[in-house]
């Protein structure tokens, strides 16, 4: 449970058997609870509603507003098995995961182990840009706005090969937008050789010890096996388990939407463990997000920061990002003006397709461009 929750739950109803909500103060303000427990009631048949309607197997979402947060699960964590999503259920977190890392990398920024503007070949040679001059142009800033010029992946980054298979650049660092998970390994090996630490170890001490993320890792652990969701086709057949055998930031990390609503509301809305300065520039436009190969009618409405969207729409920005691993889609987005949030897991590749209805559902009627956006990418 979260570090900032002061008594126990105080809501804990199941309005069907697939679906329960829970709702955690985060003040002792007896009024604030109750009318969260008023809504997080009736939104949960809503939220169930909608899992059901899309054939999500399972899923899971935190609600932060209003000094507290509430708690929904819905479903199961593999089809035919059976086995109920829980709140300490993990999921694969898929692309969220680079938000983590983006934020282990502004905090070495600010402790001086590294410059954003400093091309990370003057750190690390890496044998995967040996051969690209181009790339070595490429700064940690340009990995964290996806303007590297470096394809999404040049090779599948399940495949053991991938630290042998030379990096092909697209255009010239800087040039523009193209999202980019390459970029993300090349500057997680970069920092992992900048501190001596390998991934795991490196965002334990500057992420998951530091905001109460116990679940949460980027390597498969064992100990939680009994924990994992399983991932799955549209037509709800189970997708074989996936074991995470070395790091990746860009999309290995497994967590559950305690730990990263931890993290959102510690790291991104409140800035803690950032210079303000740092904490601002990671929530500022970068990039105007404008990718040439994959055009959108959302993109007026899309800029990147520094390892998160941002969408500005209807007079409120957010900052978000989605996630899309084979089987399982997650979305977090952030108001920072409030602190008003959401962070969904979903275990089904029809995950998508709820973002639009959770959105409004949680966060209030009004255009949402990111799903499009999202769509466009994915």
């Amino acid at each position: 449970m979260s570090k900032h929750v002061l008594r126990a739950t105080v809501l804990a109803i199941a309005l069907s058997p697939a679906c329960a909500a829970w709702s955690h103060p985060e003040s002792p303000d007896a009024d604030i609870a109750q009318r969260s427990d008023a809504s997080a009631s009736s939104r949960s048949a809503r939220f169930d509603e909608i899992m059901r309607r899309h054939a999500i197997p399972g899923a899971q979402l935190i609600h932060s507003h209003d000094g507290v947060y509430d708690t929904y699960v819905h479903g199961v964590m593999r089809n035919q098995t059976g086995g109920r999503v829980t709140s300490q259920t993990v999921f694969q977190a898929a692309s969220l995961s680079k938000v983590v890392g983006a934020y282990i990398t502004l905090r070495l920024v600010d402790q001086g182990r590294m410059d954003l503007d400093t091309p990370l070949w003057d750190y690390w040679h890496s044998n995967r840009t040996e051969a690209n001059p181009a790339a070595h142009g490429i700064t940690a800033r340009m990995v964290l706005n996806h303007t590297t010029g470096l394809p999404n992946w040049q090779i599948s980054p399940s495949n053991p090969v991938i630290d042998s298979t030379p990096l092909v650049s697209q255009f010239e660092p800087g040039a523009r937008f193209s999202y980019s998970g390459e970029g993300f390994y090349l500057l997680q090996r970069t920092l992992e050789h900048v501190t001596g630490l390998d991934w795991s170890t490196l965002a334990e001490r500057e992420v998951f010890a530091r905001l109460d993320m116990p679940s949460s890792h980027y390597r498969t652990d064992p100990a939680f096996d009994a924990l994992n969701a399983a991932g799955h086709e549209k037509d709800g057949s189970v997708r074989p388990d996936r074991v995470f055998a070395w790091e990746n930031t860009a999309w290995t990390l497994v967590t559950n939407a305690h730990d990263y609503n931890n993290f959102i509301q510690a790291a991104l809305y409140k800035g803690e463990g950032l210079e303000p300065s740092t904490h601002a520039m990671m929530l500022t436009r970068s990039s105007d997000a404008d990718d040439q190969a994959v055009p959108s009618p959302a993109d007026p409405f899309i800029d990147w920061g520094l390892g998160v969207g941002i969408q500005s729409a209807n007079g409120r920005k957010f900052v978000w990002h989605w996630g899309d691993n084979p089987g399982f889609k997650a979305l977090f987005m952030l108001e920072p003006a409030t602190g008003e949030s959401i962070v969904l897991f979903t275990n089904s590749e029809n995950g998508l397709e709820t973002y639009r209805e959770v959105l409004e559902l949680f966060l209030g009627a009004g255009d949402y461009p990111v799903v499009d956006w999202a769509r466009a990418q994915s």
